[in-house]
């Protein structure tokens, strides 16, 4: 018998392992057919809910961010005269749409109205609302915003708090939190610190526009702490 006949028979009797694979995947259906059948409309059922809470988070971000944008061209038009309309839309915001993506910046900018309008308890209380949130620099700002509302309020405990956190984890509002931290230490009788205060901002801030007055600042302590 020739090579290439025992060859083909051979092929015949031993099929390749494309084959043995797939008569063995045809056999694992047959015999599960029922739990590939719940798997599937599982699957299809998982996708259909992914694809309608993708389009659903969507719509809501932008009905979102179309009222932040009405309450941000408000605020440009009409600055001083117009809080009430900017309120508006960011309690809407703040009410239906707080899990949106401009919800904590809805937060802040409805603070500062309330600041506006001279509710500083309302400010406060609403910049410390959402202190958790996840932009570093809006975090920030709402904190700076109620410790200037404490410090206002001569509430100095409360402001030098929210200031030395604020400095534990390295603040982008340098310039601003040492002159509010350093005036708080000396309306609270802290000469000490405030001299710190003043002394690390001269050092580390070289060319801030406030470096003259925390000199003249420094100077007066140190004098009276002479005298």
């Amino acid at each position: 018998m020739s090579k290439g006949k025992i060859s083909v028979r051979r092929e015949l009797r031993e099929p390749d392992a494309f084959v043995k694979t797939t008569y063995s995947a045809i056999d694992y259906v047959n015999k599960h057919r029922k739990l590939i059948s719940i798997a599937v409309v599982v699957l299809v059922a998982v996708g259909i809910a992914s694809i309608g809470s993708f389009w659903y988070i969507s719509d809501r971000n932008k009905d979102a961010r179309h009222l932040l944008n009405q309450a941000v061209l408000t605020i440009e038009q009409k600055p001083n005269t117009a809080i009430a309309a900017v309120q508006e839309p960011l309690q809407t915001i703040l009410a239906s749409y707080s899990g949106t993506i401009v919800g904590p910046v809805a937060n802040y900018l409805l603070a500062n109205q309330e600041y506006r309008a001279g509710k500083l308890d309302e400010a406060a209380a609403t910049y410390q609302s959402n202190t958790s949130s996840v932009d570093r620099h809006l975090k920030d700002l709402q904190n700076f915003g109620a410790a200037s509302i404490n410090f206002q309020q001569e509430k100095y405990a409360e402001a030098i708090s929210i200031l030395e956190g604020m400095q534990t984890e390295q603040s982008f509002l340098n310039e601003d939190l040492y002159v509010l931290l350093g005036l708080s230490y000396e309306k609270s009788n802290q000469p000490e610190k405030a001299i710190a205060t003043y002394e690390n901002m001269i050092q580390l801030l070289q060319r801030s526009f406030f470096k003259p007055w925390a000199e003249e600042r420094l100077l007066s302590l140190r004098n009276n702490a002479k005298s």
